[in-house]
């Protein structure tokens, strides 16, 4: 859909902004420019609407499902932003949001759900999106601490004057960690209460690994919290459990639908 390339190349335009803010650190930028993510949040927030509301119910294809999580994604970074200099993990944001609306032009299986009317699926789907979406942004904050630390222990350390502290990039990774083991966690509750039948369509790959993934960051947050991982292992570790989330979150999808064809 045309509006799909406007999206996708409206984020990659506001991408290409923030590689020239990088590039030219020293240069003044206006106050309005905090709010430029907006216009392509807007398109994004369109472009999501027509594709996941149809007549017969809500379509979260795997593409639609990951277009609702750069969404999200790119909104939290954005907001963030708004007291916090976050230029690196905003061009994250914009490319991986640039790029899967980009893709959604491709074909793909529709997979149609009614969720009006079903409370609990609706809080279990709606939770487990903005949960992978947190868990998301802390893999690319993960990064981000670890691309710091390499560059403080360098002789002499040549650190980017719009990288944010340390410490504060560690307060922000942990924050996202909490927020998300709490709306995974939940969502995982929510989903052993639905009917029998809708826990039989659910891959048990998928269930384990979401649980494990999630039991993984819970036990990596409490040890940072209780000074048994450094900030700098507690990084290491959330890139390893989300790593671990993607493969049942979106690989099980990934090869019933585009692989073995089967839904």
């Amino acid at each position: 859909m045309l509006i799909d390339i406007i999206t996708g190349l409206s984020y990659l335009v506001l991408a290409v902004f923030f590689i020239l803010r990088l590039n030219h650190p020293a240069k003044e930028v206006p106050e309005w420019g905090k709010w430029l993510p907006l216009a392509p949040i807007a398109l994004h927030l369109y472009a999501l609407y027509l594709a996941i509301e149809t007549g017969a119910g809500q379509n979260l294809s795997l593409l639609n499902t990951l277009s609702l999580i750069s969404l999200i994604m790119v909104l939290l970074v954005a907001v963030y932003r708004l007291s916090h200099q976050t230029p690196h993990l905003m061009l994250y944001a914009c490319l991986f949001a640039g790029v899967v609306s980009l893709l959604n032009l491709l074909p793909e299986k529709p997979n149609i759900l009614m969720l009006k009317g079903n409370t609990l699926a609706f809080w279990h789907i709606w939770l487990s999106v903005i949960g992978f979406s947190l868990l998301l942004v802390a893999t690319f904050q993960s990064a981000l601490v670890l691309f710091l630390h390499k560059k403080l222990r360098s002789k002499p350390a040549s650190i980017h004057p719009l990288l944010p502290p340390l410490m504060q990039m560690e307060q922000f990774l942990s924050a996202l960690v909490l927020s998300g083991i709490i709306s995974l966690g939940v969502a995982l509750v929510l989903g052993f209460m639905q009917p029998d039948s809708a826990l039989k369509a659910q891959s048990l790959h998928k269930i384990i690994l979401s649980a494990l993934a999630w039991f993984s960051f819970c036990t990596f947050y409490l040890g940072y919290k209780l000074s048994r991982l450094s900030g700098i292992r507690f990084a290491r570790l959330c890139i390893i459990a989300f790593i671990i989330l993607a493969i049942g979150f979106v690989g099980s999808k990934l090869v019933l639908d585009y692989i073995l064809q089967r839904g």
